[in-house]
């Protein structure tokens, strides 16, 4: 069995990438494995490699002064997970990633990323779609959180995300959602009934 075939498949589907090329994706993608609440990066550290998501969660958070967590971004199978400022700028991530369950990824360095790039045209592709993936996603999320009330937050949640939402804790929705755990709580139950 072909341990990267998730990301290959991702990448012919998703990307004008030929089979021919997969070969180059093996090349520079390794294998990296998390435990379930394992923290992959802490904020202050540079964030060297971007994560194909084969198997598992991660999502990326930051702490607030006040000791608040709140959570950035959730990212599932088939899904690419990085701190993209510290990535592409080379400086102190201002967020860590965490592993929600024992997560199995497919990892490239910058450095690997950068001669990748050179090796195939294609392979730029993977980084404009990562681009413009990452702008749309900020943008509706900044609509998203200032548009909709606490109960709406969470029905658009439950709704969207049916096979995501058993996977977290309530704690981690909250954060994501950014209410607090007890508005959760009781939207949830009201959404629900």
């Amino acid at each position: 069995m072909n341990h990267f075939e998730s990301l290959e498949d991702f990448a012919e589907k998703k990307l004008d990438w030929l089979k021919e090329q997969n070969q180059l994706l093996e090349k520079y993608f390794q294998k990296e494995n998390f435990k379930k609440n394992e923290i992959v990066l802490h904020a202050g550290e540079i964030c060297h490699k971007l994560y194909f998501i084969h198997q598992g969660i991660l999502r990326t958070f930051h702490i607030n002064s006040n000791g608040s967590e709140f959570t950035r971004l959730i990212v599932k199978e088939n899904e690419f997970c990085t701190i993209l400022v510290s990535f592409s700028e080379k400086i102190a991530s201002p967020a860590n990633i965490q592993a929600l369950e024992n997560t199995e990824t497919y990892s490239i360095t910058f450095g690997n990323f950068q001669k990748l790039m050179a090796e195939s045209e294609q392979a730029k592709s993977i980084y404009t779609k990562i681009l413009e993936d990452f702008q749309n996603f900020q943008i509706k999320r900044i609509e998203f959180l200032t548009s909709f009330s606490p109960q709406e937050k969470v029905e658009i949640f439950l709704a969207e995300n049916p096979a995501l939402e058993p996977r977290l804790t309530d704690k981690v929705i909250a954060s994501y959602l950014q209410i607090t755990p007890e508005t959760y709580s009781r939207c949830k139950k009201n959404a629900k009934s």
